[in-house]
């Protein structure tokens, strides 16, 4: 048996951010007033690349390997993080919260879009005794939802033309901010934001795969009949809602699914080693 705890910590600096050398500016703050570039005689965007941003990234990684000859063995491995920034640290992102020329960076600080909390993987496999070649395995999965932004696209109260000013700090559903009465959608999701950039998270990951294979010597090849189960449960890991209130399906789950997200799905093989 092995066992390994570490402590992970990672920063960086000048990360690639986009700045608007001609922005917008709204007469108001309601969603239909109309803007006006600062140097009018550019109808278009005017766009720089800046190196102002910078996100750490912080961990505990815990993990434990188990062998027992060519019996069984498994690993267990969990990681809990935490990653911030004034940047999603997706590309080159825009601060949705620049005014005229000021980046506002401190109002963009908030979870990068790859801060997953927890993220717990159990693999192992087992050969069964006396089956003269029967192996089962099993790989099993949990993460934390992907962090994501509530706001109002009917507003913009910085009057920066940029339509994603983030709502305030509290419990949203479907029926939030709309005309009563008003029924929960059946695949409603309900968040806790914390407000501001990606303040809210979406649906968790879960998926339990396993498989089956039996080895049997055919005309001197090693040849496995095997079959595969994946997401056994068949537990639905949908994509973030919609994070916009003004729209029909705010915070309503439907596909996609996330990404590796997969049906309950099964299939069937031979592999032959030679």
């Amino acid at each position: 048996m092995s066992v390994s705890l570490d402590l992970v910590h990672g920063s960086a600096h000048d990360l690639l951010m986009i700045k608007e050398l001609n922005p917008l500016v709204r007469n108001g703050t309601g969603r239909n007033d109309p803007t006006v570039r600062t140097n009018p005689t550019f109808v278009a965007a005017a766009q720089a690349r800046v190196n102002t941003g910078r996100s750490t990234y912080n961990a505990l990684e815990f993990q434990l390997d188990q062998h027992l000859g060519n019996t069984y063995q498994y690993r267990v491995a969990y990681t809990y993080s935490r990653s911030r920034g004034n940047t999603s640290g997706n590309g080159a992102p825009v601060s949705n919260f620049q005014v005229l020329g000021d980046m506002n960076l401190d109002e963009n600080e908030g979870p990068t879009d790859f801060d997953r909390p927890h993220n717990f993987v159990f693999s192992g496999s087992w050969r069964v005794p006396r089956t003269h070649g029967l192996t089962l395995a099993t790989v099993t999965r949990y993460l934390s939802g992907e962090p994501f932004t509530i706001f109002n696209s009917n507003f913009d109260p910085n009057r920066n033309g940029i339509l994603v000013d983030p709502l305030p700090k509290g419990k949203y559903d479907s029926c939030t901010g709309k005309p009563t009465p008003c029924t929960p959608s059946v695949n409603d999701f309900t968040v806790f934001s914390d407000g501001g950039r990606n303040g809210a998270r979406g649906p968790d990951f879960f998926e339990i795969d396993l498989r089956a294979g039996y080895n049997i010597p055919i005309m001197g090849f090693a040849t496995e009949l095997f079959a595969e189960l994946f997401n056994v449960t068949n537990r639905a890991n949908f994509a973030n809602p919609n994070g916009d209130q003004s729209a029909t399906n705010f915070l309503v789950l439907s596909p996609p699914l996330r990404a590796g997200g997969v049906p309950r799905t099964g299939q069937f093989g031979v592999r032959v080693t030679f």
